[in-house]
């Protein structure tokens, strides 16, 4: 997904199988966008050929209506979230599925319109929205996967040398007479000691990095 998506060309799939609708939304997006390719899906296994035919996800967002012939309601908002899209989803409804549209919002879904209340202007604000929103939600998830990397290294990489400092700490003690054998096992037990030190360090400068980056949100 690139940035600021809404100053360029947009590449829009739009679920809906009523014609009156399809014709509705393709004219508010033309309306609200400079550039704007659509294709549409009247039914959910119309979307199953695209990704075979186009090995993926080519668009940059997804309009979807909550009533497909095939698929409609909460198994279709499910369907659609464990697909794991990168692009934003935002869903088409009427008055009547509000409860079921908000809590989509809850599984990924990153807005929801209802039908007879879309201008160009809202629907053109609700895209920058899920654009903001899809984009800040990658960025936390690749802040904790940096994270999860960190507390990784915290608990592999470090109990290795402090493994072997321990052992030689107990050969140490357990060979206190033979000299020549001490400073060998003290020479080691530097060794591990500054391996552990630069791991600490490179622990410290990566979450100084992630803590820079929310400071700077």
């Amino acid at each position: 997904m690139k940035d600021q998506k809404t100053n360029s060309t947009l590449s829009v799939l739009v679920f809906e199988d009523n014609d009156g609708d399809f014709v509705l939304i393709e004219d508010f997006l033309i309306d609200a966008f400079k550039t704007v390719q659509i294709k549409r899906c009247n039914y959910y296994s119309d979307f199953e050929k695209i990704k075979q035919i186009e090995h993926g996800i080519t668009f940059d967002l997804i309009l979807l209506d909550l009533h497909l012939p095939d698929l409609s309601g909460w198994e279709l908002i499910q369907k659609i979230v464990s697909e794991k899209i990168l692009v934003p989803i935002i869903i088409l409804t009427g008055y009547a599925d509000i409860s079921l549209a908000k809590e989509s919002l809850k599984q990924g879904i990153e807005d929801f319109l209802i039908k007879d209340e879309i201008t160009p202007s809202i629907l053109h604000k609700s895209i920058e929205f899920a654009f903001s929103r899809k984009q800040y939600i990658i960025h936390i998830e690749e802040q904790n996967k940096k994270l999860r990397n960190i507390a990784w290294t915290q608990s592999h990489l470090v109990r290795a040398p402090l493994a072997r400092i321990l052992g030689i700490i107990n050969l140490i003690e357990t060979q206190k007479e033979d000299l020549e054998d001490l400073m060998f096992w003290l020479s080691q037990l530097s060794v591990s000691s500054n391996e552990m030190d630069e791991i600490i360090k490179k622990i410290i400068d990566e979450a100084q990095v992630v803590q820079l980056n929310k400071s700077n949100e």
